[in-house]
């Protein structure tokens, strides 16, 4: 019996050590990993809008540059929400739509892949969900969708 209870709190210990120890380290890292997902989401922003984006703005939209509008989207996938970086033309036409953050299966990113030919055929009304991925294919959809609303229904851009 004592041997048992030395057990469970040797276990204790150890359990409680290595909680603490993970604690610190995420707490260590955490401006780390902030600033590389700045530096992330600034390089696609970057690469969706032709031009340096500078600091970002918070909030849905990002840019209002050239004939263009940048706005970070939330959509809900299979595996939980996902943010969408959607370029749009002022004429409604999607320019681009890249991944900021997302708890897919790894590789759901790549339907939105530069040369995707899904990707390229958003704009039309014929797209069909990508094999193995009709819910979050939908939600990208979806998602796109209200961000071409937002710009039909709203003036984004101030004068």
């Amino acid at each position: 019996m004592i041997a048992a209870l030395r057990s469970i709190a040797a276990l204790a210990v150890l359990t409680l050590l290595a909680g603490a120890s993970l604690a610190w380290f995420a707490a260590f890292t955490q401006g780390d990993v902030e600033r590389n997902r700045l530096e992330a989401e600034t390089r696609i922003f970057r690469e969706l809008a032709g031009i340096d984006v500078g600091a970002l703005a918070a909030g849905e939209l990002v840019l209002c540059d050239r004939d263009l509008v940048v706005l970070r989207i939330v959509g809900a996938g299979y595996g939980g929400d996902f943010r969408l970086a959607v370029a749009l033309g002022l004429d409604r036409a999607v320019k681009g739509v890249r991944v900021l953050e997302h708890a897919e299966t790894p590789g759901f990113a790549d339907i939105l892949d530069a040369n995707s030919a899904w990707l390229n055929a958003l704009p039309r009304d014929d797209v069909h969900a990508v094999t193995g991925a009709t819910v979050t294919s939908n939600a990208v959809r979806a998602a796109v969708a209200r961000a071409v609303e937002r710009v039909r229904n709203e003036a984004m851009c101030p004068p």
